[in-house]
This record gives C-alpha cells, structure tokens and sequence, in this order.
C-alpha cells in the first residue's frame, strides 16, 4: 500500500482588528439605477461564459441595500451609504478592504527593494476570508444605521464641461470591526510587511471621503488563528 503523502499547510490565517478613529463613510449607490452603473463599469471589456447576468448581480445588491424610490419627489441622486444583513447590521465588504491592502501595498513597495514586485507578491499571497464585515460600536453591538449624513457640493467633469453636483454620504462614527485574511505561508511576505501596509493604510484611510480625513484608523490587535 502506497504511504499517504504529508500535507503542506500553505496559509496561515490571522484575525485584524480595526478601529475607526472618527467618520467611516458608506460607498455604495442609494439608487437602482447608479447601482447598475458602478455594475456595469465594473465588469471586464470580455465577459467569462459563466458570469451572472447583470440584472441577478443588481438584484443581489439593492437587497442588501436601503435603496430610495427613484419615482419619489424626496429622491436624492448622488446618495452612498452601506450594505447591511438580513438582521439589518451594517456591513462593509471584504473586497473593498482587499483593494485597500493592494493600494496600500503599492505605496510601501520601496521599503522593501529587496523583494522584486513587492505589490505583485502582496496580492498573490494575501486575501480577507470574508465577503462582509458587521460594524461595531463602542460596546460591541452591530451597528444598524448610520449616525449622519454628510452633503458635499463638489465640481464634475462633464462633456458639457464643470457642474457642480451635490453628493450625500452616510456615515458611522468611530465603527469597530474585524475580519480575517489568509497569508501565503512561504516566507515571502510576513507579517512584518503586512503590518507596514496597515500602518500606511492607517493614515491613508478606508472607506468613503478618505481626502477629508475620514476612514484613518488604528489597529487593534492581530492574532493569529
């Protein structure tokens, strides 16, 4: 009898705690119609055979959003806010703090010369376990609305040339949330270079009005699983 070949573990996976230190604001459409635009945007230029169709991925997401009535005469156009669960916690998505990391891997490449296509090796052997995160407040209850809405009156490009445009935003002030991430277990990237992609990312900040200061965080703790 053939001896059972020994099993590599090739991840390790870690728990990260984050702590908002002041507004975290909400990047998703409040409206059908501006869901289905960051939809199609999205998409790749060649679509794969099996993709879910467009309209099945819009009905996805306005279910998990509180989208407004677009027939209504108290609709808002430019309104972002955040996804929440069937228990109506707010989330915020895993592949949102995923492009975080990689932007913020980007930023921090030229500490490490010594790793060839630093960014590259970051997004091969990094990836967050979770699809969506709950929001906590400060006695670590799901949070299930937002405290506020900010109205921003900001200049657009358009064909016709600048506009000014109003825009809402929803936010929670000083969430707490973690989520865990899955690293390629072979010495490449390690902690240590995660840990200098989160302390830039601590300053650049996450989420929605990051040029406002929104979204910097502190890390609250990283345990390995």
């Amino acid at each position: 009898m053939a001896k059972k070949k020994d099993t590599v573990d090739i991840w390790k996976e870690y728990t990260v705690g984050i702590q908002i230190e002041k507004q975290f604001g909400g990047q998703l459409p409040r409206s059908e119609s501006e869901i289905r635009a960051m939809l199609e945007h999205r998409m790749p230029t060649r679509k794969p055979a099996d993709a879910t169709p467009i309209d099945e991925l819009v009905e996805q997401v306005t279910a998990q959003v509180d989208v407004q009535d677009e027939e209504s005469d108290d609709y808002l156009p430019g309104w972002s806010t955040f996804k929440h669960n069937t228990e109506g916690h707010l989330q915020y998505e895993g592949r949102s703090i995923r492009g975080h990391l990689k932007d913020c891997a980007l930023q921090v490449a030229g500490f490490y010369k010594d790793i060839k296509n630093f960014r590259s090796k970051v997004v091969n052997r990094l990836y967050v376990v979770d699809d969506l995160i709950t929001l906590m407040d400060k006695d670590s209850k799901p949070i299930t609305e937002a405290d506020d809405t900010q109205v921003r009156y900001i200049q657009v490009m358009t064909r016709q040339g600048p506009r000014s445009a109003i825009k809402y935003i929803d936010y929670v002030n000083s969430p707490f949330f973690e989520f865990n991430i899955k690293l390629m277990n072979d010495g490449i990237i390690s902690m240590k270079h995660i840990e200098s992609i989160l302390q830039y990312g601590s300053v650049h900040g996450m989420g929605a009005e990051r040029s406002q200061g929104w979204g910097r965080y502190s890390v609250a703790g990283i345990t390995e699983l």
